[in-house]
């Protein structure tokens, strides 16, 4: 029992993620999902966050991946401290709204951890698309974010049981924004979150 003890004990030092893992399959980042009332944690005139806990890519393929800032909303995530990455097939910009993903580190296989999405409007800060950074092959993992017309945004998001593989989340929550102006201060407000199983 107590080598057991030992090599569990070991094992969750080495790997602090496992220690998420082993108590509990759905992480914080995923429980605003299913709060009722809807919640909302962006706030008007608000600054962009800090990113903390900062890790650089460690290999030639992660740093191929990082591109260069080319836009006003990209360098000032950039400058609180965020790694910018895009995704293809995201609806980057329109009507003035624009979206940005920053990151604070890498997995082995370079996918995003500890990340966000910061929603600009007409340059000005309006929010982030959930309330805590999140991580690939996670719970309310982030997949994609698009830009209606009139602006509002629709994201997805991976939702996982205790017997999903890593590689295949069984459901996907979908989360629709309103984007409100307060005292001429743009704000993105979460407004439905409708999740549903996903094809086998």
């Amino acid at each position: 029992m107590k080598t057991q003890t030992l090599a569990l004990g070991l094992a969750l030092a080495l790997n602090p993620l496992a220690a998420t893992t082993a108590v509990s399959s759905r992480p914080p980042s995923a429980f605003w999902l299913e709060q009722r009332p809807r919640p909302n944690w962006n706030t008007p005139a608000a600054s962009i966050p800090t990113a903390t806990n900062l890790t650089p890519p460690n290999t030639v393929h992660c740093k191929q991946q990082i591109p260069n800032p080319s836009t006003p909303e990209e360098r000032a995530v950039k400058a609180a401290g965020w790694v910018v990455f895009k995704v293809r097939g995201e609806t980057q910009s329109a009507g003035g709204v624009v979206l940005v993903r920053g990151q604070t580190s890498y997995d082995g296989m370079c996918r995003p951890m500890g990340y966000q999405q910061f929603v600009f409007v007409n340059g000005v800060f309006a929010g982030t698309i959930a309330p805590n950074v999140m991580h690939s092959r996670f719970d309310g993992a982030l997949i994609q974010t698009n830009i209606e017309t009139p602006p509002r945004l629709k994201a997805l998001f991976s939702r996982y049981t205790p017997r999903d593989g890593l590689c295949c989340p069984s459901r996907t929550s979908e989360v629709t924004y309103r984007i409100d102006v307060i005292n001429n201060q743009p704000l993105v407000v979460p407004m439905t979150v409708i999740t549903y199983d996903n094809p086998e």
